[in-house]
């Protein structure tokens, strides 16, 4: 039911899909989790500084921006024609992604980061087949900067511009600088900043490096979010798999697409490496990849009741891991 339901086109999908979220929220709202904004990245810190002690406001920032970035997905998958069959399932598993754990359901500096990430990945998918597309490439790596002055880790998709370049355009090396120098300026705005402040140590070790040398702690999680965890991956790793084999992917354009997606997930995947702590939030850039994978997945499956009962325990275990 569901799943024919976010594959179908049908625009009253866009009703229903930030009602699915708030459901999903409301756990967020009547346990909030507020986080700490020291030893954060500037932009995080400057515009979650003023929301932290509120936590209902930062809660409903956060799922405000949940929502936003599931119709951003959408959007990019469906204009840059990553699938081939148009839906909104792409947003429906962000969402699912994004709000599975408690430590998720509240605002965190990923939320922006993917914000502007998503931008960026929109922004070099719409290069494709363009004469010129230095206005792409520079934004790309604009976007993917500002996104790093969220949550420093992000800085492991700067080589993503390579090569998204190498995989969606023909080499053109001006593209290159001009992606280059996109990436530098918000740095350059920010050590200016921070050198005129005679703050440049306090830049470097408390904002961008003191999450790598601080102590990682594990984290006690409690069995159910194992079980809801081995059924997410189940799902994903099967959806991977069947793109692996080419299903429901015919164009070039769409081939081209996907194969970035990989490539983000195996940035996504490295950016958890670099995490300042054992946390599901610090997973958050792997939802992307992982809710397009899904989409395609879901949308390509022959037989409807195997879709509904996979999702169906999916959803499952993700209302089973917040209650209990």
């Amino acid at each position: 039911m569901f799943i024919r339901f976010f594959k179908s086109n049908n625009a009253s999908a866009l009703l229903f899909l930030p009602l699915i979220a708030i459901v999903i929220w409301v756990f967020g709202f009547i346990n909030p989790i507020t986080l700490p904004v020291k030893h954060a990245m500037p932009l995080y810190e400057l515009f979650a500084g003023f929301v932290v002690n509120i936590p209902w406001l930062s809660t409903t920032i956060g799922l405000l921006l949940t929502i936003a970035q599931a119709f951003l997905l959408n959007f990019i998958v469906t204009e840059n024609e990553v699938l081939e069959k148009q839906n909104y399932l792409p947003a429906l598993f962000y969402i699912i992604f994004m709000s599975n754990n408690d430590a998720m359901l509240a605002l965190h500096p990923l939320l922006f980061g993917n914000l502007f990430i998503l931008f960026a990945l929109h922004r070099l998918l719409s290069s494709y087949r363009k004469d010129k597309a230095f206005s792409n490439a520079f934004d790309a790596g604009f976007l993917i900067s500002v996104a790093t002055l969220f949550y420093f880790p992000f800085i492991v998709f700067l080589p993503l511009l390579g090569v998204a370049l190498i995989i969606i355009r023909p080499f053109n090396w001006r593209e290159w600088v001009i992606s280059f120098f996109g990436a530098l300026i918000p740095y350059l705005f920010v050590i200016t900043f921070y050198f005129c402040l005679e703050k440049l140590d306090y830049l470097f070790y408390d904002k961008m490096f003191y999450q790598f040398v601080r102590e990682k702690h594990l984290l006690n999680l409690p069995k159910t979010f194992y079980f809801m965890l081995g059924i997410g991956w189940t799902v994903i790793l099967f959806s991977i798999f069947k793109i692996i084999l080419g299903e429901g992917i015919g164009s070039q354009r769409t081939k081209k697409s996907i194969i970035l997606f990989v490539w983000f997930l195996f940035f996504s995947a490295l950016s958890i490496l670099l995490a300042p702590e054992i946390s599901t939030k610090y997973f958050s850039a792997l939802a992307i990849p992982s809710a397009v994978f899904c989409a395609n997945y879901f949308a390509n499956i022959k037989k409807g009741w195997w879709a509904e009962f996979l999702f169906l325990l999916l959803i499952s275990s993700l209302f089973v891991n917040l209650i209990l």
